[in-house]
């Protein structure tokens, strides 16, 4: 369900959704052939067993795209940021999350 509302919330914005997962090895293929422009990620993925592997796939990720991270865990913002996230947005905040896939992307919001 969560997946379907932040797809409207970006097709509302005209960011075309290529794909959804819910683990970073389907992130991957989508990364690889999808052409992708941006990635929005949870940190707690299905199949990530520790915060620790879920920020070192994020530093991976975010050396080929810019990551915006959409999370309820506030608590991992900074070390979301660090790991080279361009933006955290607290989950539920939709308009937020918009605004920073815009920027990301190199549009204005």
């Amino acid at each position: 369900m969560l997946r379907r509302v932040i797809e409207s919330v970006l097709e509302n914005i005209d960011i075309t959704v290529l794909a959804d997962g819910d683990s970073v090895p389907s992130l991957d293929e989508a990364i690889t052939h999808g052409h992708a422009d941006v990635v929005v990620l949870d940190l707690v993925l299905v199949g990530t067993t520790e915060i620790s592997e879920a920020l070192r796939d994020l530093a991976s990720i975010a050396t080929r795209l810019p990551v915006v991270v959409f999370s309820s865990y506030d608590s991992l913002r900074h070390l979301a940021l660090e790991a080279g996230a361009r933006a955290f947005v607290d989950k539920p905040d939709f308009d937020e999350l918009g605004r920073a896939v815009l920027e990301a992307v190199g549009q204005p919001s």
